[in-house]
């Protein structure tokens, strides 16, 4: 389930973008918008999102332990770079 949602939000991103870009070149141009450009833009948006949250509702979420075990590790290795 979570690559389905993962392709959810990629293709919803995608078309977001895409429609976005159409929509925002149309504005600016010469060339008429039509309106079913900007709700696609927003249907992809609200699909990326949606599978945004999705996704990072099923991500494992980093306990204590393993949560300073990273900041000891990050900062051992910004002590070894300066």
């Amino acid at each position: 389930m979570k690559k389905l949602w993962a392709i959810v939000c990629v293709v919803g991103f995608t078309a977001f973008w895409t429609y976005g870009f159409i929509a925002l070149s149309g504005v600016m141009g010469d060339r008429t918008t039509h309106g079913m450009t900007f709700v696609l833009c927003l249907l992809g948006l609200g699909a990326g999102l949606m599978g945004w949250v999705q996704v990072m509702r099923h991500a494992p979420r980093m306990s204590g332990r393993r949560a300073a075990a990273r900041a000891r590790l990050e900062e051992e290795f910004s002590d070894s770079l300066g």
